[in-house]
């Protein structure tokens, strides 16, 4: 789900002077550790709290409820994330999604993708070769690459598509329609 502009909203209210660019370019690392390296923006005491309250209004679009449950038959789902796993498991509840998703790991069991990352492919014995990462973001992308695992970067969240094609995703995909055909093409590539 797109999150970009509410997390911005939320992180601007203490940095009333930060850019979307600015809170966009958190994403080109791990968000935590670029948040807590950078000298300019500050995290919001109250991030989480008023994340939940803003979720409230989250939908899951209807482009994507179709594709989720088509690719839960086929595949594992995990959804490996920076937000807080009760949040989540929140919104996926609500939309009535929750059961299609085998695990979620949010930033309260580590705020490291790598770390979930690799959690999942020890947990469900997969080699990385045979896991797939959609992300929206440069960060995800290395911390993915770092464990071994391919990723296909989404252009409808955090970064666009020629910040995401920096860091060389397997796939770059516009639209959620696109995301069965770039899945078979790793998968057969």
């Amino acid at each position: 789900m797109d999150t970009l502009i509410m997390s911005y909203e939320i992180t601007k209210e203490i940095n009333q002077e930060m850019s979307l660019e600015d809170f966009r370019s958190l994403a080109n690392g791990n968000f935590f550790h670029s948040l807590e390296n950078s000298s300019s923006i500050k995290q919001h005491p109250q991030f989480f709290d008023r994340y939940r309250e803003k979720s409230r209004e989250l939908k899951i679009p209807e482009s994507l409820k179709g594709l989720i449950y088509k690719l839960s038959k086929e595949s594992t789902l995990a959804i490996v994330s920076s937000s807080a796993s009760i949040l989540i498991k929140d919104i996926l509840a609500r939309e009535g999604h929750l059961s299609h998703f085998a695990d979620i790991l949010g930033s309260d069991l580590h705020k490291s993708k790598v770390v979930k990352n690799k959690m999942l492919l020890e947990k469900y014995k997969i080699k990385p070769k045979d896991a797939l990462f959609i992300t929206d973001t440069v960060g995800d992308i290395l911390e993915a690459r770092e464990c071994g695992i391919k990723s296909i970067a989404i252009t409808w969240g955090f970064q666009d598509a020629e910040t995401l094609q920096k860091a060389k995703p397997a796939k770059i995909v516009n639209m959620p329609e696109e995301l069965i055909k770039a899945i078979k093409e790793i998968d057969n590539g």
